[in-house]
């Protein structure tokens, strides 16, 4: 109580909360750079992993260190793709909307970016999980809430747009999740 009263009287009011900005996006490495998401699976579902990142385009990075799959360290701790092995290059490229935010994990789409992921796959023939680590590596990598336009080989007409949700999993932006 004397503590609360001394407190009290030394002249500091409460100032409140202050804006602080926009969040910090992606983490720092030891030599001041920042760190890629990259999505692999476990039994629970995805699971988000940290890689360093070059100076350069971190989405081709990011879809590159996707595709070459857990490291041995992560085998061991359970880590797994489900992503088969691809033929063709997977294509990614970004567009639209402003830097920064938080990567993935809303539903509200406020960035206005878009990722065109031209996948080597027909989205059938991958299980969820796959589509899943594709959607959610190339939405961390753009940062904010991107659509991700999924383009098929060999599919005429439009692209799928999905979102990566707060679990994890890729959703259809109108639908909202799988039926």
């Amino acid at each position: 109580m004397l503590v609360a009263m001394a407190l009290a009287g030394c002249g500091i009011a409460d100032t409140g909360a202050s804006p602080a900005g926009e969040p910090v996006r992606g983490g720092l490495t030891a030599d001041g750079g920042t760190l890629l998401k990259v999505y692999f699976v476990t039994p629970e579902g995805t699971w988000p992993v940290s890689r360093p990142a070059r100076a350069g385009d971190r989405l081709r990075q990011a879809m590159d260190a996707l595709l070459a799959g857990p490291t041995a360290d992560e085998r061991a701790r359970g880590l797994a793709t489900e992503l088969p092995a691809a033929r063709k290059p997977l294509q990614a490229t970004m567009s639209g909307g402003t830097s920064g935010g938080t990567s993935g994990g809303t539903s509200g789409g406020t960035s206005g970016k878009r990722v065109r992921l031209h996948v080597p796959w027909l989205v059938r023939d991958l299980r969820h999980m796959a589509v899943s680590q594709l959607v959610c590596t190339a939405a961390a990598a753009a940062g904010g809430d991107p659509i991700v336009e999924v383009y098929e080989p060999g599919m005429k007409g439009d692209f799928w747009p999905v979102r990566c949700d707060a679990t994890g999993a890729a959703v259809p932006v109108e639908q909202g999740g799988f039926g």
